[in-house]
């Protein structure tokens, strides 16, 4: 009961909600979520539950009553509540995905952006193929090396190549389904269309392309579920189902989870409520860096709940900071800006979070179920970030300012080539505006966080140096620090940061000449325009291009920034670091 909670002695200063809920022998209840709070942070979050319940804020979230957000349009976006419609869709699709796994194909490439794809990266990662279905490769990348590594790795005339678009109109999945398609044609001819297949709404562009080109099959999605709330929709139950696995089991744990979170549950059981109303009260309180640990198999989810949160909560400047893939550090050394969560399979992470309680940081403990089970987590994250948003007085369904960046990119792309501005140095071109110098720019405007964007290829190495130097800028400036692929952070947490708090710095990280082909050139279009957007929002941006190969540049780049923040570090370890 919410009153013997609140009655809960304090001891020590931490003190746990939990265990919410335990999974019972038949999988009738959710996993055990357990939530250790400052004694500040847990008072609120009792009267908010407390206010919640009052307010019968669970039936109308069910009833997607628009009025629970900002009584806009919410309502309209409310479809992923219900799990269980999705299975009449997911029955005529059975047939089509057992077709293609039985067809020609060994591989299936989903080529798509955020929300479109990311869900399905996180089912391919935690599961793999079943015996007999596709390996499943995810391509979120206009990076043109990135393509030429996976054209080289797979065999053309295995592959199927699935183009995910709610809208049917991304800019980057047209231009990925547009050069594959002219390769397919070339070497295979007619049959071309047979290695394609299309996820997207009802009557959108892409339908309309598939249907022209003759696509294998189209899988139309549900229109009152947004990108980033689909992946318990076709755009993740179709490549579950092509890498062998079965939906319907997905979409039964789901439903489980909704039963868990629906009006019938007791408040202080209802394990989605409470973990939105310890998100949104925590981000009103200040500890709005959301810092995601997952045991390694789970790495993949971290990256779908950061597109879920930002790009959910991120607007009108308020909203959470989801921190991926930065080292840990000593628990005594992160300020109290932050909240934990710590999504782990069996006991092996308990050490952190014991570590992080005793320290008096609020942690989010989960134990995530293997196989189906995972769908019970994308719901509960789903419900949660859609109460939180209620509590942030924000709608959580939209993304008003990702638009502004797409408009900006288009008018980059329509004028005449121009290699980014900055000053040469060696193999390096920095662009700082006005600062002095790298290091007068970190120094001159205090981070909330940092957040490194890379437009380079994502694979080993430049994620290595990615994670290197969020620790490295974390530790000299007690800052949270993010990082990103572009595009592909465009669809994450692009909208939080032209839209969310203020305090972040940017630097942006890439080639400086990447005009080889279109896929290049739209690349090089979109850094530029972003940045153009941020700084026109007064957000603090700077840009260093490579002006030789991407290890020559990390190398570089490494020397520079272990300059800027006053160490003279060895060119040894910073090539280290580039390989």
């Amino acid at each position: 009961m919410l009153e013997s909670l609140a009655q809960t002695s304090v001891q020590p200063s931490v003190q746990p909600f939990g265990p919410v809920l335990r999974r019972s022998a038949a999988n009738t209840a959710i996993h055990r979520q357990q939530v250790h709070l400052p004694v500040e942070l847990k008072d609120r979050v009792i009267s908010r539950l407390k206010a919640m319940r009052e307010q019968r804020w669970v039936s109308r979230l069910w009833a997607g009553d628009a009025t629970l957000w900002t009584g806009t349009d919410e309502d309209q976006w409310t479809g992923w509540v219900n799990p269980a419609q999705q299975q009449a869709i997911m029955r005529r699709y059975l047939g089509m995905c057992a077709r293609l796994r039985d067809g020609l194909y060994e591989h299936a490439v989903l080529i798509g952006m955020g929300g479109a794809s990311v869900g399905a990266q996180v089912l391919q990662s935690a599961l793999g193929s079943s015996p007999g279905g596709l390996k499943l490769h995810v391509l979120d990348s206009i990076d043109p090396d990135q393509v030429q590594a996976l054209e080289r790795r797979l065999p053309l005339d295995k592959c199927l190549y699935i183009v995910a678009s709610k809208s049917g109109t991304t800019m980057e999945s047209t231009l990925l389904a547009r050069h594959f398609y002219q390769r397919a044609r070339a070497a295979l001819g007619e049959s071309a269309g047979r290695h394609f297949c299309a996820i997207t709404d009802l009557d959108t562009p892409l339908q309309k392309m598939a249907e022209e080109l003759g696509y294998a099959a189209v899988f139309t999605g549900d229109s009152q579920i947004g990108g980033r709330y689909s992946v318990l929709s076709p755009f993740g139950l179709v490549p579950l189902a092509l890498m062998g696995h079965d939906p319907m089991a997905y979409l039964n744990q789901a439903s489980v989870a909704r039963n868990q979170c629906g009006p019938r549950a007791p408040m202080d059981k209802n394990p989605g409520a409470i973990l939105g109303a310890v998100l949104g009260e925590a981000a009103l309180s200040g500890r709005d860096k959301v810092t995601i640990w997952t045991d390694p198999k789970l790495a993949c989810f971290g990256d779908w709940l950061e597109q879920l949160i930002a790009e959910s909560t991120g607007k009108h400047g308020r909203g959470m900071i989801p921190v991926t893939q930065e080292p840990e550090t000593e628990v005594h050394r992160y300020p109290s800006d932050r909240l934990f969560v710590i999504l782990r399979r069996g006991p092996a992470m308990k050490r952190q979070t014991e570590q992080l309680r005793a320290a008096g940081h609020a942690v989010i403990d989960i134990e995530v179920g293997e196989g189906a089970l995972l769908a019970q987590e994308f719901y509960r994250w789903q419900f949660a970030t859609a109460v939180a948003g209620s509590i942030l007085e924000i709608n959580p369904f939209d993304q008003p300012d990702v638009e502004a960046s797409k408009v900006r990119t288009r008018q980059v792309l329509a004028a005449p080539i121009v290699q980014p501005a900055g000053v040469s140095l060696g193999s390096l071109v920095v662009d700082i505006g006005e600062h002095a110098d790298l290091g007068d720019w970190l120094r001159a405007h205090p981070a909330d966080y940092f957040s490194l964007l890379a437009y380079l290829p994502s694979n080993d190495d430049t994620r290595a140096w990615l994670t290197h130097w969020q620790g490295r800028l974390r530790d000299m400036y007690g800052a949270a620090a993010t990082s990103g692929y572009g595009p592909r952070y465009l669809h994450a947490s692009g909208q939080l940061h032209k839209g969310g708090p203020a305090g972040g710095s940017y630097l942006f990280i890439g080639r400086h000449d990447c005009h080889g082909n279109e896929l290049g050139r739209c690349q090089s279009a979109q850094a530029q325009a972003d940045i153009a957007e941020l700084r026109a929002r007064g957000r603090h941006c700077a840009a260093v291009w490579f002006t030789g190969s991407v290890a020559t540049g990390l190398r570089d780049l490494a020397q520079l920034l272990e300059s800027a923040l006053g160490v003279d570090a060895p060119v040894e370890s910073n090539a280290a670091l580039a390989h």
